[in-house]
Protein backbone atom coordinates (compact mmCIF):
# COMPACT_ATOMS: atom_id res chain seq x y z
CA UNK A 1 0.00 0.00 0.00
CA UNK A 2 1.35 3.45 -0.93
CA UNK A 3 1.91 6.11 2.20
CA UNK A 4 -0.83 8.22 2.52
CA UNK A 5 -0.24 11.75 1.20
CA UNK A 6 0.61 14.07 3.76
CA UNK A 7 -1.42 16.86 5.66
CA UNK A 8 -2.78 19.78 3.73
CA UNK A 9 -6.05 21.16 3.45
CA UNK A 10 -7.35 19.61 0.80
CA UNK A 11 -6.14 15.78 1.92
CA UNK A 12 -6.92 16.19 5.77
CA UNK A 13 -4.46 13.37 6.00
CA UNK A 14 -2.07 13.76 9.39
CA UNK A 15 1.22 11.55 10.04
CA UNK A 16 1.50 12.06 13.60
CA UNK A 17 -0.30 13.36 16.25
CA UNK A 18 1.52 16.03 16.52
CA UNK A 19 0.81 17.17 12.84
CA UNK A 20 -2.92 16.66 13.24
CA UNK A 21 -3.01 19.27 16.33
CA UNK A 22 -1.09 22.06 14.51
CA UNK A 23 -3.38 24.36 13.50
CA UNK A 24 -1.40 25.48 10.25
CA UNK A 25 -2.15 21.99 8.89
CA UNK A 26 -6.15 22.51 8.89
CA UNK A 27 -8.36 25.10 6.91
CA UNK A 28 -10.12 27.57 9.26
CA UNK A 29 -12.27 26.75 11.42
CA UNK A 30 -15.98 28.21 9.78
CA UNK A 31 -17.56 31.29 9.76
CA UNK A 32 -21.38 31.32 9.82
CA UNK A 33 -23.32 34.40 9.04
CA UNK A 34 -26.68 34.06 11.84
CA UNK A 35 -29.96 33.90 10.42
CA UNK A 36 -32.07 37.31 10.65
CA UNK A 37 -34.24 35.34 14.04
CA UNK A 38 -31.01 35.72 15.52
CA UNK A 39 -30.06 39.19 14.44
CA UNK A 40 -32.68 41.92 16.21
CA UNK A 41 -31.57 44.67 13.41
CA UNK A 42 -34.17 45.19 10.13
CA UNK A 43 -32.71 44.37 7.14
CA UNK A 44 -32.62 48.54 6.26
CA UNK A 45 -29.98 49.02 9.11
CA UNK A 46 -27.54 46.37 7.08
CA UNK A 47 -25.92 44.45 9.83
CA UNK A 48 -24.79 41.14 9.66
CA UNK A 49 -23.49 38.82 12.63
CA UNK A 50 -21.46 35.99 12.12
CA UNK A 51 -20.42 33.30 14.61
CA UNK A 52 -16.60 31.48 14.20
CA UNK A 53 -17.31 28.61 14.89
CA UNK A 54 -13.87 28.11 16.99
CA UNK A 55 -14.98 24.43 18.63
CA UNK A 56 -14.89 22.92 15.65
CA UNK A 57 -11.02 21.80 16.09
CA UNK A 58 -9.77 18.61 17.26
CA UNK A 59 -10.25 19.58 20.98
CA UNK A 60 -13.39 21.11 19.94
CA UNK A 61 -13.08 23.91 22.13
CA UNK A 62 -11.48 27.23 21.44
CA UNK A 63 -8.34 26.22 23.73
CA UNK A 64 -6.89 23.77 20.56
CA UNK A 65 -4.62 26.94 18.89
CA UNK A 66 -3.22 28.41 22.44
CA UNK A 67 -2.56 25.03 23.98
CA UNK A 68 -0.28 24.01 21.07
CA UNK A 69 1.28 27.32 20.74
CA UNK A 70 2.26 27.14 24.13
CA UNK A 71 3.31 23.76 23.80
CA UNK A 72 5.37 24.41 21.13
CA UNK A 73 7.33 26.91 22.26
CA UNK A 74 7.52 25.70 25.89
CA UNK A 75 9.14 22.41 24.83
CA UNK A 76 12.98 22.10 25.14
CA UNK A 77 15.64 20.64 22.78
CA UNK A 78 15.03 17.38 24.55
CA UNK A 79 11.23 17.95 24.76
CA UNK A 80 9.40 18.26 27.96
CA UNK A 81 11.71 14.99 29.26
CA UNK A 82 8.25 13.36 30.61
CA UNK A 83 7.66 16.07 32.83
CA UNK A 84 3.60 16.40 33.87
CA UNK A 85 2.25 19.57 32.75
CA UNK A 86 0.13 21.57 36.09
CA UNK A 87 -2.41 24.11 34.80
CA UNK A 88 -5.30 26.15 36.73
CA UNK A 89 -8.30 25.60 34.11
CA UNK A 90 -11.95 25.92 34.30
CA UNK A 91 -11.48 23.00 32.06
CA UNK A 92 -11.14 23.35 28.26
CA UNK A 93 -7.90 24.02 28.35
CA UNK A 94 -6.55 21.59 31.06
CA UNK A 95 -8.53 19.45 28.13
CA UNK A 96 -7.13 20.78 25.26
CA UNK A 97 -3.66 20.02 27.03
CA UNK A 98 -4.74 16.41 28.04
CA UNK A 99 -5.59 15.75 24.22
CA UNK A 100 -2.35 17.09 22.62
CA UNK A 101 0.22 16.13 25.76
CA UNK A 102 1.43 12.67 24.54
CA UNK A 103 1.97 14.11 20.81
CA UNK A 104 4.76 16.36 22.58
CA UNK A 105 6.13 13.80 25.07
CA UNK A 106 4.86 15.01 28.26
CA UNK A 107 3.92 12.45 30.98
CA UNK A 108 -0.08 13.95 31.45
CA UNK A 109 -1.58 16.84 33.01
CA UNK A 110 -2.47 17.98 36.82
CA UNK A 111 -5.59 20.45 36.73
CA UNK A 112 -6.40 22.79 39.41
CA UNK A 113 -10.23 23.42 38.75
CA UNK A 114 -12.48 25.51 40.42
CA UNK A 115 -15.40 23.65 42.70
CA UNK A 116 -18.19 24.36 40.84
CA UNK A 117 -16.80 22.80 37.48
CA UNK A 118 -19.23 20.96 35.31
CA UNK A 119 -19.94 16.95 36.07
CA UNK A 120 -19.76 16.18 32.70
CA UNK A 121 -16.33 17.48 32.13
CA UNK A 122 -15.14 16.31 35.11
CA UNK A 123 -15.90 12.91 34.00
CA UNK A 124 -14.20 13.75 30.73
CA UNK A 125 -10.79 15.18 32.22
CA UNK A 126 -10.97 11.60 34.39
CA UNK A 127 -11.17 9.68 30.82
CA UNK A 128 -7.69 11.83 29.76
CA UNK A 129 -6.28 10.85 32.83
CA UNK A 130 -5.66 14.43 34.37
CA UNK A 131 -4.92 14.62 38.22
CA UNK A 132 -7.40 16.74 39.17
CA UNK A 133 -7.26 19.24 42.68
CA UNK A 134 -10.17 21.57 43.45
CA UNK A 135 -9.24 25.27 44.02
CA UNK A 136 -12.24 27.03 46.33
CA UNK A 137 -10.42 30.01 45.92
CA UNK A 138 -11.14 31.44 50.16
CA UNK A 139 -10.27 34.61 50.87
CA UNK A 140 -6.87 35.44 51.83
CA UNK A 141 -5.77 31.57 50.13
CA UNK A 142 -3.25 31.55 46.96
CA UNK A 143 -5.45 31.85 43.40
CA UNK A 144 -5.82 28.50 41.63
CA UNK A 145 -3.14 30.43 38.77
CA UNK A 146 -0.88 31.00 42.24
CA UNK A 147 -1.30 27.06 43.43
CA UNK A 148 -0.54 26.21 39.51
CA UNK A 149 2.76 28.38 39.08
CA UNK A 150 4.26 27.14 42.50
CA UNK A 151 3.56 23.78 41.55
CA UNK A 152 4.93 24.02 38.54
CA UNK A 153 8.61 25.22 39.77
CA UNK A 154 8.67 21.74 41.12
CA UNK A 155 10.50 18.47 40.30
CA UNK A 156 8.51 16.75 37.27
CA UNK A 157 6.07 19.35 36.46
CA UNK A 158 5.98 22.07 34.08
CA UNK A 159 3.40 25.25 34.49
CA UNK A 160 3.09 26.77 31.05
CA UNK A 161 0.64 30.02 32.94
CA UNK A 162 -1.97 30.17 30.06
CA UNK A 163 -2.95 33.59 32.08
CA UNK A 164 0.42 35.28 30.95
CA UNK A 165 1.96 33.30 28.26
CA UNK A 166 2.72 35.28 25.07
CA UNK A 167 1.70 32.30 23.44
CA UNK A 168 -1.84 32.23 23.90
CA UNK A 169 -2.58 35.64 22.21
CA UNK A 170 -0.36 34.82 19.26
CA UNK A 171 -1.75 31.48 18.64
CA UNK A 172 -5.08 33.41 18.48
CA UNK A 173 -3.21 36.78 16.30
CA UNK A 174 -2.01 34.49 14.08
CA UNK A 175 -5.23 31.88 13.44
CA UNK A 176 -8.29 33.38 15.23
CA UNK A 177 -8.46 36.94 14.11
CA UNK A 178 -6.71 36.42 11.04
CA UNK A 179 -8.37 33.85 9.81
CA UNK A 180 -12.25 36.27 10.63
CA UNK A 181 -10.32 38.57 8.94
CA UNK A 182 -9.56 37.08 6.22
CA UNK A 183 -13.25 35.19 5.98
CA UNK A 184 -14.74 38.55 5.81
CA UNK A 185 -12.63 39.57 3.06
CA UNK A 186 -11.69 42.72 5.17
CA UNK A 187 -14.90 43.53 5.95
CA UNK A 188 -14.93 42.99 9.53
CA UNK A 189 -15.74 45.72 11.90
CA UNK A 190 -16.76 44.05 15.25
CA UNK A 191 -15.33 41.41 17.19
CA UNK A 192 -16.44 39.98 19.91
CA UNK A 193 -14.60 37.51 22.44
CA UNK A 194 -15.15 36.55 26.32
CA UNK A 195 -12.98 37.52 28.64
CA UNK A 196 -11.20 34.63 30.34
CA UNK A 197 -7.48 34.48 29.90
CA UNK A 198 -8.17 37.27 27.37
CA UNK A 199 -5.99 36.20 24.84
CA UNK A 200 -8.00 35.68 22.53
CA UNK A 201 -8.88 39.60 22.30
CA UNK A 202 -5.12 40.52 23.32
CA UNK A 203 -4.18 38.46 20.16
CA UNK A 204 -6.82 40.12 17.74
CA UNK A 205 -6.06 43.62 18.65
CA UNK A 206 -2.61 42.94 17.03
CA UNK A 207 -4.13 40.92 14.24
CA UNK A 208 -6.93 43.31 12.91
CA UNK A 209 -6.79 46.49 11.47
CA UNK A 210 -6.93 49.68 14.42
CA UNK A 211 -10.51 50.38 12.73
CA UNK A 212 -12.26 47.21 13.70
CA UNK A 213 -14.22 47.43 17.21
CA UNK A 214 -13.02 44.88 19.77
CA UNK A 215 -15.84 43.97 22.23
CA UNK A 216 -14.74 42.10 25.52
CA UNK A 217 -17.86 40.26 27.43
CA UNK A 218 -17.50 39.52 30.91
CA UNK A 219 -19.90 37.91 33.75
CA UNK A 220 -21.76 40.45 35.45
CA UNK A 221 -20.65 40.78 38.72
CA UNK A 222 -21.81 37.58 40.94
CA UNK A 223 -23.11 35.43 37.78
CA UNK A 224 -20.64 32.87 36.39
CA UNK A 225 -20.19 30.91 32.68
CA UNK A 226 -17.78 28.41 32.20
CA UNK A 227 -14.66 29.69 31.05
CA UNK A 228 -15.25 33.64 31.72
CA UNK A 229 -14.13 36.09 34.24
CA UNK A 230 -15.76 39.00 35.79
CA UNK A 231 -14.30 41.87 36.43
CA UNK A 232 -13.30 40.54 40.04
CA UNK A 233 -11.32 37.90 38.64
CA UNK A 234 -10.12 39.47 35.71
CA UNK A 235 -7.44 41.42 38.24
CA UNK A 236 -5.81 37.88 37.84
CA UNK A 237 -4.95 38.25 34.06
CA UNK A 238 -1.56 39.89 33.93
CA UNK A 239 -1.81 40.41 29.97
CA UNK A 240 -2.49 44.02 29.07
CA UNK A 241 -5.92 43.73 27.96
CA UNK A 242 -7.69 46.72 28.65
CA UNK A 243 -6.29 48.62 26.03
CA UNK A 244 -8.90 49.12 22.87
CA UNK A 245 -11.29 46.95 24.56
CA UNK A 246 -14.35 47.60 25.30
CA UNK A 247 -16.45 45.94 27.88
CA UNK A 248 -19.78 44.45 28.20
CA UNK A 249 -20.81 42.77 31.37
CA UNK A 250 -23.35 39.60 30.67
CA UNK A 251 -25.80 37.25 33.08
CA UNK A 252 -25.56 33.52 33.59
CA UNK A 253 -28.92 33.36 31.87
CA UNK A 254 -28.61 35.68 29.05
CA UNK A 255 -25.51 33.79 28.33
CA UNK A 256 -27.18 29.82 28.59
CA UNK A 257 -30.51 31.49 27.06
CA UNK A 258 -28.71 32.96 23.70
CA UNK A 259 -26.49 29.52 23.19
CA UNK A 260 -30.20 27.84 23.45
CA UNK A 261 -30.95 30.29 20.38
CA UNK A 262 -28.47 29.36 18.79
CA UNK A 263 -28.71 25.21 19.38
CA UNK A 264 -32.47 25.66 18.28
CA UNK A 265 -30.97 27.10 14.89
CA UNK A 266 -28.25 24.48 14.17
CA UNK A 267 -25.29 25.73 15.52
CA UNK A 268 -23.99 23.53 18.56
CA UNK A 269 -22.48 26.15 20.60
CA UNK A 270 -22.09 26.76 24.14
CA UNK A 271 -22.70 28.49 27.25
CA UNK A 272 -19.34 30.68 26.58
CA UNK A 273 -20.22 31.06 22.91
CA UNK A 274 -23.76 32.29 24.02
CA UNK A 275 -22.13 34.97 26.45
CA UNK A 276 -19.59 36.18 23.74
CA UNK A 277 -23.38 36.76 21.11
CA UNK A 278 -25.21 38.14 24.11
CA UNK A 279 -22.47 40.50 24.89
CA UNK A 280 -22.21 41.18 21.08
CA UNK A 281 -25.85 42.28 20.69
CA UNK A 282 -25.96 44.83 23.25
CA UNK A 283 -22.72 46.49 22.54
CA UNK A 284 -24.81 46.65 18.53
CA UNK A 285 -27.35 47.87 20.42
CA UNK A 286 -25.88 50.70 22.63
CA UNK A 287 -24.25 51.92 19.70
CA UNK A 288 -27.24 51.83 17.96
CA UNK A 289 -28.69 54.75 20.07
CA UNK A 290 -25.99 56.96 19.32
CA UNK A 291 -26.09 57.92 15.26
CA UNK A 292 -22.16 58.78 15.25
CA UNK A 293 -21.05 55.39 17.53
CA UNK A 294 -23.62 53.50 14.62
CA UNK A 295 -21.91 55.31 12.41
CA UNK A 296 -18.45 55.03 13.17
CA UNK A 297 -18.97 50.79 12.91
CA UNK A 298 -19.68 50.59 9.33
CA UNK A 299 -17.34 49.47 6.46
CA UNK A 300 -16.94 51.30 2.95
CA UNK A 301 -19.61 49.15 1.65
CA UNK A 302 -22.07 50.66 4.40
CA UNK A 303 -22.40 47.18 6.24
CA UNK A 304 -21.37 46.55 10.35
CA UNK A 305 -20.31 43.09 9.97
CA UNK A 306 -19.48 41.85 13.41
CA UNK A 307 -18.00 38.02 14.49
CA UNK A 308 -18.27 36.61 17.87
CA UNK A 309 -16.40 33.74 18.91
CA UNK A 310 -17.85 30.69 19.95
CA UNK A 311 -15.47 28.85 21.89
CA UNK A 312 -17.11 25.89 23.50
CA UNK A 313 -19.95 23.26 22.63
CA UNK A 314 -22.95 22.46 25.46
CA UNK A 315 -22.09 18.59 25.14
CA UNK A 316 -19.87 19.68 28.69
CA UNK A 317 -22.75 21.80 30.86
CA UNK A 318 -25.71 19.61 29.41
CA UNK A 319 -27.15 19.35 32.68
CA UNK A 320 -26.69 23.19 33.73
CA UNK A 321 -29.89 24.24 31.14
CA UNK A 322 -32.36 23.59 33.20
CA UNK A 323 -30.70 24.44 35.85
CA UNK A 324 -30.15 28.45 34.91
CA UNK A 325 -33.39 28.95 32.52
CA UNK A 326 -36.85 28.98 32.75
CA UNK A 327 -39.26 26.76 31.63
CA UNK A 328 -40.52 29.60 29.35
CA UNK A 329 -37.12 29.50 27.92
CA UNK A 330 -37.25 25.89 26.33
CA UNK A 331 -40.74 26.97 24.54
CA UNK A 332 -38.78 28.57 21.65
Amino acid sequence: MDEPRRASAQTNVFMSMQDFFDPAGHPPTPLVRLPPALVPFPPEQRVQVFAKLSFLSPTLNLKWAPAFEMLRQGAGPEGYGGARLVEASSGNMALALALQSRAFGLAGVAAIVPADLAFVKKELLHLLGVELSVSTEAAGAPSAIEKARARGAEPGFRNLAQYENPANPQAHARWTAAQVQDQTAGALTVFCAGLGTTGTLVGAREALPGHVRLVGARCAPGHAVPGVRSEARLAEIRFAWREGIHPVEVTTKDSFRASLKLIRHGLLAGPSSGLALAGLLDFLDRCRKDPEAWAALRNPAGDIVAAFVCGDTPHLYVDKYSTHLDPADFAL
